[in-house]
C-alpha cells in the first residue's frame, strides 16, 4: 500500500520516535548496555527490543526484575547513556515512516511526534535529521505524566496540532507505543519488515513483556 492509500482520511498524522523515524534502536541498547555494564547488567538484544517502548527508567527497573539483581543507580545510568548518545553519529531515517510523514506534509496534514525518550534526544535526533519543518510539534516524557503504554504523550500531540484523537493515525514500532496509541483512540500503523501495516493489537512482545512484569 502507497503512502497516500496508508494517509486515508486521516486529519493529522503523530509518529513514535525511536525506532519509528530514527533508526536507532542498535544505538540505544549499545549506549544502555555500557552504561549498565559496570553495574552487572547483561541487556540482551530481544530483551531490549520488548522493552524499547517504555520510559528507561521502567526499561531499567524491568531488567534488574528480570535479573534478580538491586535497582543500578538510575540517574547515572540514564546520564551515561544520554551522553553517549548525544554525542554519537546520527542515526538513519526509516524509510516508509519518511515517506509517509512526506506524503502526509504534502497533504498539508498536521504532523506531531509523540515519544517515551527524554525531549534532548527527539529534539537533538530531529536536528541531526534535519527534519525541524517537517515535524515541528515533539511531545517527549517530559511533557506528559505518563509513557507508554499510557496514551498521554499521543492525546498531548493531538492537542497540541488541534485534532480529534480518533481522525488521528499514529505509527509505532514498539507493543507499548502500539497499546498507547490505540488507548487514544487513534487509527494505528506500525513496522513490519520494512513496511507500514496497520497494528490493532500491540506486537506479540509485548505479551511477552507483561508476562514478566
Amino acid at each position: 500500500m502507497n503512502p497516500v492509500e496508508l494517509l486515508g482520511g486521516a486529519a493529522a498524522l503523530i509518529v513514535d520516535w525511536d525506532g519509528t523515524v530514527a533508526d536507532n534502536t542498535a544505538a540505544r541498547h549499545a549506549a544502555l548496555q555500557a552504561a549498565l555494564a559496570p553495574h552487572g547488567f547483561s541487556v540482551p538484544a530481544d530483551r531490549y527490543r520488548e522493552l524499547a517502548g517504555l520510559p528507561v527508567r521502567e526499561l531499567i527497573a524491568q531488567l534488574a526484575a528480570d535479573a534478580a539483581l538491586p535497582s543500578p543507580p538510575v540517574d547515572e545510568v540514564i546520564a551515561r547513556s544520554r551522553a553517549a548518545l548525544l554525542a554519537g553519529p546520527p542515526p538513519d531515517p526509516i524509510p516508509c515512516t519518511l515517506a509517509l510523514l512526506h506524503a502526509a506534509h504534502r497533504r498539508g496534514l498536521p504532523l506531531a511526534v509523540a515519544s517515551s525518550a527524554a525531549a534532548v534526544l527527539v529534539r537533538h535526533g530531529i536536528h541531526q535529521l534535519g527534519l525541524q519543518a517537517l515535524l515541528p510539534v515533539a511531545v517527549t516524557l517530559d511533557d506528559v505524566p505518563r509513557g507508554k503504554p499510557e496514551p498521554d504523550a499521543y492525546l498531548e500531540a493531538a492537542r497540541r496540532l488541534d485534532a480529534d484523537p480518533s481522525q488521528c493515525l499514529a505509527v509505532d514500532d514498539a507493543a507499548d507505543g502500539i497499546t498507547a496509541a490505540l488507548a487514544a483512540g487513534m487509527r494505528t500503523l506500525t513496522i513490519r519488515d520494512g513496511r507500514l501495516v496497520p497494528a490493532h493489537t500491540p506486537n506479540p512482545s509485548g505479551a511477552s513483556r507483561a508476562a514478566q512484569s
